[in-house]
């Protein structure tokens, strides 16, 4: 197979980052829609346990779409090819944005869990595109590089995302999701024109969508995978469930303007591009992969517990700065330490599989956070930060490939 090029991948890079803002805009969104009381989603008499468990459980709709997604869209991209599955499910989501702006200006809260479901399940194609990176970066540290890339498009996403939210404040809480909407089909033009799919799908095999939807079974088929499987998806559960809970948190310790909320959202995700950037790479040449993920684990956890020391609003723009680095570079790490273990012709099913794990810890994550909030508003990072620390080591008992 040919060597990678960078700019062949930027359509996909591009999936990755607009798939990402448009959750980042719930994030930035969904908190404030739902926490404030003169916007008539809920009834002015509702109290903070009851905002703060609905936050936690709307903001778990769009990742358990793409858990559900996932193994479908990659399944159909099997039998009918990569660009135009990616072109159907673009202009799926457009629809899906669409529709989530009509549930906030109706002020529909039921709509908006719906819509929010549906455009996660359209958007599931970060698995195809690690699944495309994987294949043609043969080279270990290429690999791992581009898989950083990748993740850094996702954390460009976060960046953006609260960027566009915080114009909530003159658009309204609609007016970003109309604007995410109009982005999606400029991109399904692009993928449209520039992306060159050399995949060749094989027809002759039936459609099994239940088959499908149920690929994540496979994880059990793979025994020799299953601790890897275990502590990716406690890393997904706590580094993705971090990012959830902290502006939970902030909302309600602080109540900060919506534009600097949206600047602290933006903030700390301009510093996972940089991680993911300029020090991932570095560290992965001087430390092997499983090594680097133990560290990176252990220096999170103590980083995150320390979040709810703070007293004063600007002091948490450095510790929670501090905090998002190791973690956020824990992420690629721990997909490139799983993406060692298998051959070449095993990368599609076990990425996919690994994705799906990943949404299933945004979506629990992100329920049980709000359920935990309700009680103590820092008890789920206090809770995300304890798995950090305990999953570091957990790490270094694994025998793998390094």
């Amino acid at each position: 197979m040919p060597m990678i090029r960078f700019r062949e991948l930027l359509p996909l890079y591009a999936v990755i980052c607009l798939g990402f803002l448009g959750y980042a805009l719930t994030i930035t969104l969904y908190i404030p829609l739902l926490m404030d009381r003169s916007f008539a989603l809920l009834p002015a008499a509702s109290s903070m346990s009851l905002r703060a468990t609905l936050s936690g459980l709307l903001l778990a709709m769009y990742p358990l779409g793409q858990f559900f997604g996932s193994p479908i869209i990659g399944h159909l991209s099997d039998h009918y090819g990569r660009k135009k599955i990616l072109i159907l499910s673009l202009l799926a989501c457009m629809l899906g944005f669409m529709s989530i702006a009509l549930s906030i200006e109706f002020r529909c809260l039921s709509l908006l869990f719906i819509s929010s479901f549906l455009t996660g399940l359209c958007e599931s194609n970060m698995a195809i595109s690690q699944s495309v990176i994987a294949d043609k970066s043969q080279d270990a540290l290429l690999k791992a590089k581009f898989i950083g890339y990748a993740y850094s498009a996702c954390s460009l996403g976060y960046v953006l995302g609260p960027l566009l939210g915080g114009s909530g404040s003159v658009l309204g809480y609609s007016g970003p999701f109309w604007i995410t909407a109009i982005a999606v089909a400029g991109l399904t033009i692009w993928i449209f024109y520039s992306f060159n799919d050399h995949y060749i799908p094989n027809k002759t095999k039936p459609i099994k969508i239940l088959k499908a939807v149920t690929a994540i079974k496979s994880i059990f088929d793979q025994p020799k995978l299953y601790k890897i499987y275990f502590i990716n998806f406690l890393i997904f559960f706590s580094v993705q469930g971090l990012y959830r809970v902290v502006p939970l948190y902030v909302v309600d310790k602080w109540n900060p303007s919506l534009t600097t909320y949206s600047l602290l959202i933006s903030y700390v995700s301009l510093l996972c591009v940089g991680a993911n950037l300029f020090m991932l790479d570095r560290l992965n040449k001087r430390f092997s992969t499983q090594k680097l993920l133990s560290g990176l684990l252990v220096l999170s956890g103590l980083l995150v517990v320390i979040i709810i020391v703070p007293i004063h609003f600007n002091w948490i723009w450095l510790i929670y700065g501090a905090a998002v680095i190791p973690t956020v570079m824990a992420l690629p790490t721990c997909t490139t330490w799983l993406s060692h273990q298998v051959e070449p012709d095993q990368q599609g099913q076990v990425l996919g599989n690994n994705q799906a794990l990943l949404v299933l810890g945004e979506a629990s994550s992100a329920a049980l956070g709000g359920l935990l909030a309700a009680l103590i508003i820092s008890l789920p990072i206090l809770v995300m930060g304890v798995i950090l620390l305990l999953t570091g080591p957990m790490v270094l008992t694994i025998k793998s490939k390094s």
